[in-house]
């Protein structure tokens, strides 16, 4: 007979917080996380909703003006850094998310110098 162990709020809390750092699909469930959550959230599950948050619509916004910054009329060489450039912005969103959780799955703190004190301005 199979038995199945009830899941500890610590491990789903753990769960919840990586789904958040998931690059582009942790962008809505931080936000679900933050303003349709009916229940208060735990204290670092916000903050790490709030950061997530912030770096993806960093990522977001960085992409767009790249992109209309290739796409407008300047010469083939500046189109080209345009699209560099935002890979490289593409790149490090990608690999801080990573990094990230990383630092949660050994334990240390997620807290980015400078994003962090954007991300507690956002409204509870």
């Amino acid at each position: 007979m199979l038995s199945v162990k009830p899941s500890s709020p610590n491990s789903l809390l753990r769960l919840r917080l990586y789904l958040n750092l998931v690059p582009v699909f942790g962008v809505p469930a931080s936000l679900w996380t933050l303003y349709a959550s009916p229940q208060q959230p735990h204290t670092q599950l916000k903050q790490v909703s709030r950061l997530a948050v912030v770096l993806g619509m960093g990522w977001l916004l960085a992409t767009v003006l790249l992109s209309a910054g290739a796409h407008s009329e300047f010469s083939q060489v500046a189109t080209l850094r345009f699209w560099l450039v935002n890979g490289f912005v593409g790149t490090g969103y990608f690999v801080t998310n990573l990094w990230l959780m990383l630092r949660l799955s050994r334990g240390k703190t997620t807290r980015l110098p400078g994003i962090s004190q954007l991300s507690r301005r956002l409204p509870d």
